[in-house]
């Protein structure tokens, strides 16, 4: 007989199998729905599988379940309604900022309704945050755009480093903005970068393209040009935009 999830976590963690088990057999079921939901395999407006099928599929009691399914709805993702059984909500009822949920996403094909939310999303708050940072950037501040242009120059073969430089690039610049709400906003900057990333992979063109685009922002800020930045910033979120229009026309 097939051993539940929950008793494998357990039995896999040794002595300390008892404390571990639980949050790991949560954290793995929850994931585990949400994915099956943001993929779309359960669809919008449907329902989910009875308890019994869910326990069945993913070897797992019934308190994990429903424990995962609390959580799910606090989410957003469903809505539990009673002799009915568990719905699973519209899109614009997801939680989708979420942290956990940009994680899930990622686990999914991306979602060209999704991602060109994101990159809308973008195109508002970047340019804006570039404008303030011409105004209020730290020499500090500045140091820390140009280094990370200096490395995204220096690795423009190497896709994980470049990426990995342009992550701090964009952080570096919601940090420089000094504006505490943009700064929060990094989490929906990263996930349409990670996104961005993934969609430009496939694509003919070369990180460097973007690098003439990212020098200028920098340039603009260092020399307090908040008109010239955030026209820079614009221009340098044209290329995210081709990546997308290739990317649903592929």
């Amino acid at each position: 007989m097939a051993q539940r999830l929950e008793d494998r976590v357990a039995i896999g963690a040794g002595a300390g199998g008892r404390t571990l088990s639980k949050p790991r057999i949560h954290g793995q079921v929850v994931r585990a729905i949400a994915i099956r939901i943001l993929s779309g395999e359960f669809k919008p407006g449907s329902l989910l599988p009875s308890e019994t099928e869910l326990c069945e599929s993913l070897k797992i009691s019934r308190s994990a379940l429903r424990e995962a399914i609390r959580v799910l709805s606090a989410k957003g993702l469903v809505r539990t309604r009673p002799r009915v059984g568990t719905l699973v909500r519209e899109i614009e009822d997801w939680s989708l900022l979420d942290p956990d949920m940009l994680e899930w996403s990622m686990a999914c094909p991306p979602s060209p309704e999704f991602v060109r939310s994101l990159l809308e999303a973008r195109r508002v708050i970047e340019p804006a945050a570039a404008r303030f940072a011409a105004l209020r950037a730290s020499a500090r501040d500045v140091a820390e755009l140009e280094a990370a242009y200096e490395r995204m120059e220096r690795t423009p073969e190497d896709l994980v480093a470049f990426n990995e430089a342009d992550v701090d690039f964009h952080r570096g610049l919601l940090r420089a903005s000094h504006n505490l709400i943009f700064q929060q906003m990094w989490t929906t900057i990263s996930a349409a970068l990670a996104y961005s990333f993934r969609i430009s992979t496939g694509q003919a063109r070369s990180p460097a393209d973007s690098l003439p685009f990212h020098r200028e922002v920098v340039e603009r800020i260092r020399l307090r040009d908040p008109e010239g930045a955030h026209s820079s910033m614009s221009r340098l979120l044209d290329i995210a935009a081709l990546d997308l229009a290739l990317f649903m026309d592929g």
